[in-house]
């Protein structure tokens, strides 16, 4: 779960100090300060022993050590030829081992109950929170936010959290590569697909239609779904990272994104919409 605009702002209002731009842009920065603070902090929060790790620069992990093979495997394969440009600022990632820790961390040290049983991300903080003792498919998800909030600032929620559950159920066959297979999500999105009421909502142009408010709406868990197989079908045919990259890189002339998926695929939406529900009916 990623917190968006809304969410910052409100708790920004609640601790008395908004979230400043100016500090993000800053020619001063120096990522191995930054790195060095996080990890006295940590040890702060925690304790003096608490355990430390930086990965690929940015990351620096602090907590349990059940999740950090994961994480190592998962990074280095988000920056071979998916992912191209890594944050250029520090994110720390706390995992602790139990509901209890995690749910303390939240109410001692972020002034509030943790917004999700599983993990989230603060975007304001540059910090990703974990419940690692439930599982760690949140963690290959949250991991994907801070790398896209960083170099496509304005990506609509729905590839965001397309990309990022794509990788909640992570398989890595070998270093350097990552796939998801077919997860928790797929029986909201098959129930749509075999509902009439529901059906039109399984198509590739409503998915580029959906605003941020209207993705986090009353169809939620269906637009997370959509999202997602929508995703892991572009990465079978090897389309999702070309088509990321260029809108990516031409958003400011392809605000919707309409123009990338063509050139990545060669179809239509209209086109694409048929292929998609096929390859979803026969999903394994």
């Amino acid at each position: 779960m990623r917190l968006n605009l809304a969410h910052i702002c409100l708790l920004a209002a609640l601790i008395g100090a908004a979230p400043s731009a100016r500090a993000e842009t800053s020619p001063t920065y120096d990522l191995e300060r930054d790195r060095q603070e996080r990890i006295e902090l940590a040890r702060k929060e925690l304790g003096a022993r608490t355990r430390t790790k930086v990965v690929e620069d940015v990351f620096v992990v602090i907590g349990q050590n059940e999740g950090l093979g994961l994480m190592e495997r998962a990074v280095t394969a988000y920056f071979n030829g998916r992912f191209d440009r890594r944050p250029e600022r520090a994110i720390s990632v706390y995992l602790f081992s139990s509901s209890e820790r995690y749910e303390a961390y939240c109410k001692e040290h972020l002034g509030e109950p943790c917004i999700s049983v599983y993990g989230f991300y603060r975007p304001d903080l540059r910090r990703i929170v974990m419940n690692a003792g439930l599982g760690l498919g949140t963690l290959t998800h949250e991991l994907v936010h801070p790398i896209i909030d960083s170099v496509f600032p304005r990506a609509p929620t729905w590839i965001n959290e397309g990309i990022a559950s794509l990788y909640e159920a992570p398989v890595i066959p070998s270093e350097g590569e990552i796939r998801g297979r077919k997860n928790w999500r797929y029986p909201r999105l098959s129930r749509a697909l075999n509902q009439k009421a529901e059906q039109g909502k399984v198509s590739v142009e409503h998915l580029f239609s959906l605003s941020d408010a209207v993705f986090r709406g009353a169809d939620e868990d269906l637009n997370y779904a959509l999202a997602r197989y929508f995703c892991q079908w572009l990465d079978s045919q090897n389309e999702l990272w070309p088509f990321y990259r260029a809108w990516r890189d031409d958003v400011a002339n392809d605000p919707s994104g309409k123009l990338a998926f063509e050139a990545a695929t060669g179809m239509t939406y209209a086109e694409a919409t048929p292929k998609f529900r096929r390859w979803l009916r026969a999903l394994k």
